[in-house]
């Protein structure tokens, strides 16, 4: 199987349940940094995005108590946004690019310090956060979440810097725990049991929350399954022999011998001495499909020619304004040029 890159100073983690328990620790501010690391399409920050959007408080106003910052902003931009939503819970999710610059680290290291209010700093001049009022230094109660699909910052320090101060857990669910979680909000019946009659020889660290979506996407074509196959089923020996162990259609060791030959072309003994090997492990055991009732509705299809003319009202909309806010602009300079441009004429006639 292949080999995952684990921090070596991560908790793993392999089970949603557990992934929510520290989610929820998070937002009751329990954590001044959490720290998240997983690979792609484990829907890992989904319930953190979910628990960010604005809620009512009792007279109806709308609040909310943290903040979710998405993509690949650029340090200036998380800075200015850190400011804007000072004293909230911050997640960054997916910004490789922020904390890829050393601007970024520095912030990240200020906000993630183990106390109720720290400082944040921005250690060089930007024209950008004069014209917008932002100051180069303020205080923060901020707690800081943030969720990577690897894990890279920065030099050796650095790094050490950043771990010392997290609780950095590593997500690494089974296929069972990703196929379990996807039945709370996936629709399709017939490829949710295919994946689930198969998920013995399905590659642990394949499996994602979109595999079921793309395969949704090949039904049109016919292909869903034979797709599933291909990009997702086991391929290495020792894979098979887990495979083929644990199918419940195969009722003999020369059928699953038989089998293992055909998909690996290796032989008989090969097999015998894999086998071996992962019982020692304690790898092998029954395989019994998991069996969800779905609940979840398909996306609609999307209005592409509704959604085309919407975005160009919005783009004649946003030129408009721009329009507008030139022609005042402009209006405002001519009047300042009009009663001031003499000013200094004025001043060299007085003396």
């Amino acid at each position: 199987m292949r080999s995952k890159i684990i921090p070596p100073d991560a908790e793993i983690v392999r089970t949603y349940d557990a992934l929510r328990e520290f989610e929820d620790a998070f937002f009751n501010a329990e954590f001044y940094f959490l720290l998240v690391v997983g690979r792609p399409g484990l829907s890992k920050s989904w319930e953190f995005e979910e628990r960010c959007l604005p809620r009512k408080g009792r007279d109806g106003t709308e609040f909310s108590v943290a903040h979710y910052i998405k993509g690949n902003i650029t340090p200036i931009e998380a800075y200015k946004l850190a400011y804007q939503h000072r004293n909230k819970l911050l997640i960054f999710d997916d910004g490789e690019r922020f904390w890829a610059d050393s601007c970024g680290r520095y912030l990240i290291r200020d906000l993630t310090e183990c106390k109720p209010r720290k400082t944040a700093n921005w250690r060089t001049a930007n024209k950008d956060l004069e014209r917008e009022g932002i100051p180069k230094s303020f205080l923060t109660s901020s707690r800081v979440c943030l969720i990577m699909n690897r894990f890279a910052f920065g030099d050796a320090l650095e790094y050490d810097a950043i771990v010392d101060r997290a609780q950095f857990i590593y997500f690494d669910p089974t296929p069972l725990e990703i196929h379990k979680n996807t039945a709370l909000w996936f629709w399709d019946q017939e490829i949710f049991d295919f994946v689930g009659e198969h998920l013995h020889i399905i590659d642990p660290d394949k499996l994602s929350s979109r595999t079921y979506v793309k395969a949704y996407e090949r039904k049109p074509k016919g292909d869903w399954q034979e797709f599933l196959a291909r990009r997702y089923f086991s391929q290495s020996g020792e894979q098979w022999v887990y495979a083929l162990e644990s199918d419940p259609t195969l009722h003999s060791v020369d059928e699953r011998v038989a089998e293992f030959i055909r998909q690996t072309n290796l032989g008989r003994s090969t097999y015998f001495n894999l086998k071996k090997s992962l019982k020692v492990d304690g790898q092998l055991c029954p395989h019994a499909p998991p069996q969800f009732t779905l609940t979840g509705r398909p996306p609609e299809a999307p209005n592409l020619e509704a959604e085309a003319k919407a975005a160009a009202e919005e783009e004649r909309r946003r030129a408009e304004q721009d329009r507008i806010t030139e022609q005042e602009e402009q209006e405002y300079q001519d009047l300042d040029d009009k009663y001031f441009e003499d000013d200094g004429d004025d001043d060299d006639a007085d003396e």
